[in-house]
């Protein structure tokens, strides 16, 4: 089985409306090529763009109150979507390296081939 390569992007401007894992998805979506992205508490205005399944999660930290809904969330997008790739946005990495080590854990570890995360610094 194929694992679906996920690249956590982290201290980007979800409160300023921007994504940068949006951005990154959209340059490489193509109809062969499926993106997902799921974003922490995004403001609710982003913009699911062609090619490009769009997942906003309610706001709270995705490695402890939103660990749950970001679990069921990749678990679905991976068996429903099959995306050629997910790009998972946190606003802050104070928690990074806890998130990482959960989706390594057991039930994603054979499913998705976690990327190098890409920090882009706090509110850029």
């Amino acid at each position: 089985m194929t694992r679906t390569p996920v690249t956590i992007l982290v201290g980007t401007a979800l409160r300023q409306g921007r994504s940068q894992a949006l951005e990154r998805a959209a340059e490489r979506a193509s109809p062969q090529a499926l993106q997902a992205v799921i974003v922490e508490g995004g403001p609710g205005t982003l913009v699911e763009p062609p090619g490009i399944t769009l997942i906003q999660l309610a706001a709270g930290c995705v490695c402890c109150v939103g660990q749950l809904p970001l679990r069921v969330m990749l678990a679905r997008v991976l068996r429903q979507v099959r995306p050629a790739r997910v790009w998972i946005e946190i606003s802050d990495g104070a928690h990074l390296a806890m998130l990482e080590k959960q989706l390594q854990g057991p039930g994603f570890a054979t499913a998705i081939d976690l990327q190098p995360s890409e920090d882009f610094g706090a509110g850029t």
